[in-house]
């Protein structure tokens, strides 16, 4: 019996410290944007990494929210459910972690670029699912979307409600033989993000779960890991 191709929810990753927060930018190989030089990708407004007062709101914005949030984390231990908050790791990279934020670095021409932009969460449909699935038969790593038919608003976590018929595409396929390596990214939430680098030098950083981000890892490097639980 053939197994099934494994396939885990991703999408560009967006920043954490307070600086670019829910922010992404796009690079070449001098870190100038490139997002109006990507052909087909609707426009956004431009990437700008947020000033002081940018900074010192999203820092009150975190404080209030953990207040709210606390009487909910007692009530769970209480109930003998803790609730254990996310925790991000140790900064890395403060020139792209901090100071600016990209996801794709690419020269022109470069494999980064081909990727679709359906994997920006501030550009696609709030329905759209986009998975990376990593088959094994056929030497491709590929990326799907489909429109998933939950209820709901736009802050519900990714899928759960089923494929609308007839939404399933394939946006992107390279050979696996093109990715060269592929790691976590510590500073993160629960070390949900990762970065894939490409034959001729240009990477992304995506994120997923922490189950599918560290088996995506493990995929696209030399070894299978234990873990096969699924996401």
């Amino acid at each position: 019996m053939v197994e099934e191709p494994e396939r885990y929810r991703v999408e560009f990753a967006s920043g954490t410290a307070a600086s670019v927060e829910k922010r992404r930018s796009f690079r070449d190989l001098e870190r100038n944007d490139i997002e109006r030089d990507l052909p087909g990708w609707p426009a956004r407004p431009p990437f700008r990494v947020r000033g002081f007062f940018g900074r010192l709101g999203r820092y009150a914005l975190t404080v209030v929210t953990r207040l709210l949030l606390l009487p909910l984390h007692i009530i769970a231990d209480a109930l003998g459910s803790p609730v254990s908050p996310e925790k991000r790791g140790k900064l890395e990279e403060r020139e792209n972690e901090v100071d600016d934020f990209p996801v794709m670095w690419a020269g022109e021409g470069e494999t980064a670029r081909t990727l679709p932009w359906q994997l920006d969460p501030s550009r696609r449909p709030w329905r759209t699912v986009t998975e990376m699935e990593l088959a094994e038969q056929d030497g491709l790593v590929r990326i799907w979307s489909y429109e998933d038919i939950a209820r709901g608003g736009r802050h519900v976590s990714w899928g759960g409600g089923g494929k609308a018929p007839g939404s399933e595409a394939v946006l992107w396929s390279v050979p696996r033989s093109e990715i060269t390596g592929a790691e976590i990214k510590r500073f993160s939430m629960a070390e949900s993000d990762f970065k894939i680098s490409f034959r001729d030098g240009s990477w992304v950083r995506l994120t997923s779960s922490p189950h599918g981000a560290r088996r995506i890892v493990a995929l696209l490097g030399q070894g299978v890991p234990e873990d096969r639980h699924p996401a």
